[in-house]
């Protein structure tokens, strides 16, 4: 009985952890999947998946999408990457924050509207720049998430 409880708890308090680090930075399954499969991208020095998911992504297949498009990258990314999907595959809206923050991040640093069409290079610099923001905020959540999903 005890065992159960305590179980219980650890569970509860790593889901706390995982669904929010703090009021801006919410975190989640799909969030936290997708950051370590860019950081292991980015170790592995392997970004052909990536690749495949903006192409899947890019619906017109002339090589650019609109940035406000990029929760389609990454819920393409997660469906094509991640072989394991234990509530299922994913959809945009699951990616929702994370593509508002993109976008946003995108604004600040280039100028650029949502309806700005950008190429998969373009995609992949502001992705390493998510990245490394997301890092910065989150410490080293991600270190202990990789061994966890």
């Amino acid at each position: 009985m005890m065992f159960g409880r305590a179980m219980a708890v650890s569970a509860y308090l790593l889901f706390l952890c995982l669904a929010v680090v703090d009021s801006a930075s919410k975190v989640d399954h799909h969030t936290v999947k997708m950051h370590t499969a860019f950081i292991k991208a980015r170790k592995d020095e392997d970004f052909s998946h990536w690749k495949e998911a903006f192409e899947k992504a890019d619906s017109d297949k002339d090589g650019k999408i609109a940035v406000k498009e990029v929760g389609r990258v990454f819920k393409e990314h997660y469906n094509l990457y991640h072989e394991e999907k234990p509530r299922g595959m994913a959809a945009e809206m699951h990616f929702m924050d994370d593509a508002n923050d993109f976008i946003a991040m995108v604004e600040r640093n280039e100028g650029w509207a949502d309806t700005h069409q950008m190429t998969e290079e373009e995609f992949m610099k502001h992705m390493h720049t998510y990245v490394d923001i997301k890092l910065q905020e989150r410490g080293s959540l991600y270190d202990i998430a990789a061994h966890i999903f």
